[in-house]
């Protein structure tokens, strides 16, 4: 800027004594042939030419060396000090198609296991074209970290990671990133736009590499790898049971089997159903039904069948417990199985006390553990946990963190609770991600939990949670004894920001005393013009034609001034 302004103050001076030299050398010329005694002012004035000239021959020198250092803004642009975020998923961002495809191929942060589950292809991205976005336009920005709380609009997407397991990335409204003047107008960014082969819009942000979107992507299925399963745990098909080979060349070898037997009672009878299987080359010939009473035999009923199905009749009125064997006849011999024997009582149907739907028989019939009045596949027998997080600042008189400024080398101790408010015990998993707390603070008591210094995490074992209770974590943290003054991150603009914000539940931000120089500064940048290096390089190119032209001219009218001399002395004029 200081470099500009010498230029601007140059320029007018050179303009200033333009204009003088101008006036001045048209009056001695036109006055020339009426007064020869202005010959010694010619000479006086071609004198001053001569240092106008090496004048602005040094102008011209400082405005190209000015020009020079002016480029290096263009060809190397600073960069902020904390551009960079652990969430970002190119770090430093991709400023390039070139770029950003060269980290896809090397499947950076497994962006794209990613790309590949939301249905965008490397031609996708190739074709993608630059362009600006607002957050207020309804994006939706994705991460590799969780910042926000659900309420907030935060939800995780998992796939499968080509290396094996599975990858957890993060989508929120990108206007969650906003503060101060730009919760009204929005922030904008640069960003690659790009549509999928299925027709999605998409975007990839060049400071961060992150990816935004104005819809949720489409499930993933393992169907599309030619998989089975509930994605992300795909697997490869494996051969049916009695086959051999690899699927889908599978081989199958003679097998027959009494599949299940089942009875349903009818108005005055009982309805006997059989099922059968067979493979390879084995067949069914008929099905025997032996129905047995306290171990007696009551009655055999035999049927020829070639199906793998079959029914019979069966009256009866005696009560009593009945046993019905079922053997299925085949070229491999009489089968039968466990699964081909069923019983059935003839008395008044009994139903389960806490869910008359169900006969008291059934499997399902069982009392909640916390209720005994209710089933236990009730709702409201349920296990539900609900979380939730305070914080207190001790140093100022065990105040609401939240509501007061915390200082450098104030205590806050944090407090997590944990409770139950369904009936059924279940474990839980307690982790607090500290990564903004700790832009500010250090843990000086985990509270019985384990800290993690790479991922920043405060983490305890896993501890069962009884229907109806409730159990707390508590840990303490201190700010550092000299606040940074860390300017605020350009990808993650809650990173270092004056407030420490973590969510465990709900989001709970305290505000930090920062330092005066780092307010100042950050005003003073976000109400400077911003222009940028582009329209700094006109303006030099400007400056530097006009001393140019200047110069060319001085050296004109010394030119003329020598030649006006020469005819002079010649006797022409």
């Amino acid at each position: 800027m200081n470099i500009f302004l010498m230029l601007k103050s140059r320029l007018r001076g050179i303009i200033q004594i333009t204009k003088t030299g101008s006036a001045m050398f048209k009056k001695l010329v036109s006055n020339l042939a009426f007064s020869p005694a202005l010959v010694g002012q010619l000479g006086f004035y071609a004198h001053r030419l001569k240092k106008e000239e090496a004048t602005r021959r040094v102008g011209l020198i400082f405005t190209a060396l000015a020009l020079v250092v002016q480029s290096f803004a263009v060809f190397s642009p600073p960069e902020a000090a904390n551009a960079s975020s652990p969430n970002d998923f190119i770090y430093g961002g991709a400023y390039t198609i070139d770029a950003y495809l060269s980290n896809y191929d090397a499947n950076t942060n497994n962006i794209r296991d990613l790309f590949n589950a939301v249905g965008i292809s490397r031609s996708n991205i190739a074709a993608a074209t630059k362009t600006q976005i607002n957050s207020k336009d309804g994006f939706y920005s994705w991460g590799l970290n969780p910042h926000f709380s659900a309420s907030q609009g935060e939800k995780s997407y998992t796939v499968a990671a080509s290396g094996g397991g599975t990858r957890t990335f993060y989508m929120r409204p990108l206007r969650n990133w906003d503060g101060g003047s730009t919760l009204t107008t929005g922030s904008y960014y640069y960003a690659f736009r790009g549509v999928s082969t299925q027709g999605m819009e998409f975007w990839l942000m060049l400071n961060c590499g992150n990816l935004a979107l104005k819809q949720m992507p489409p499930a993933h299925t393992c169907a599309e790898s030619g998989k089975v399963g509930d994605y992300p745990n795909c697997t490869t098909p494996q051969c049916p049971a009695g086959q051999v080979g690899t699927y889908p060349n599978c081989q199958v070898s003679p097998v027959a089997k009494c599949e299940s037997l089942k009875i349903t009672k009818l108005l005055d009878n009982y309805q006997l159903q059989a099922s059968a299987s067979v493979a390879g080359s084995a067949k069914v010939t008929g099905y025997t039904y032996v129905v047995k009473k306290d171990g007696k035999e009551v009655k055999t009923i035999k049927q020829v069948s070639s199906a793998l199905t079959d029914s019979a009749t069966y009256s009866q009125s005696q009560q009593g417990t009945y046993e019905v064997s079922l053997t299925v006849e085949t070229t491999l011999g009489p089968q039968t199985s466990p699964s081909c024997v069923k019983t059935f009582s003839i008395a008044p149907p009994a139903v389960c006390p806490v869910n008359p739907k169900l006969p008291a028989t059934s499997p399902e019939c069982q009392p909640c553990p916390g209720d005994s009045t209710l089933w236990i596949k009730d709702d409201k027998c349920a296990a539900k946990i609900l979380e939730t997080k305070s914080a207190k600042n001790i140093t100022q008189g065990d105040v609401d963190a939240t509501k007061t400024t915390a200082k450098a080398g104030d205590k806050v101790i944090y407090t997590l609770t944990i409770q139950n408010v369904g009936k059924t015990t279940t474990d839980v998993s307690i982790t607090e991600q500290l990564a903004d707390v700790l832009e500010y603070a250090t843990v000086v008591d985990n509270g019985g939990g384990t800290f993690d210094e790479t991922a920043k995490t405060l983490s305890w074992p896993k501890v069962a949670v009884d229907g109806g209770k409730s159990i707390t974590r508590m840990f303490t943290v201190q700010l550092l004894e000299t606040i940074p003054a860390m300017g605020q991150g350009v990808s993650d603009k809650t990173s270092y920001d004056c407030t420490m914000t973590n969510t465990f539940g709900n989001s709970v931000a305290i505000g930090v005393d920062c330092p005066v120089q780092k307010l100042v500064v950050e005003q003073t940048v976000n109400e400077l013009p911003h222009t940028g290096p582009r329209e700094n390089m006109i303006f030099a190119g400007v400056v530097l034609s006009i001393v140019a032209y200047f110069y060319a001219r001085a050296r004109q009218v010394k030119k003329e001034v020598r030649l006006i001399r020469r005819d002079l002395n010649a006797g022409t004029i």
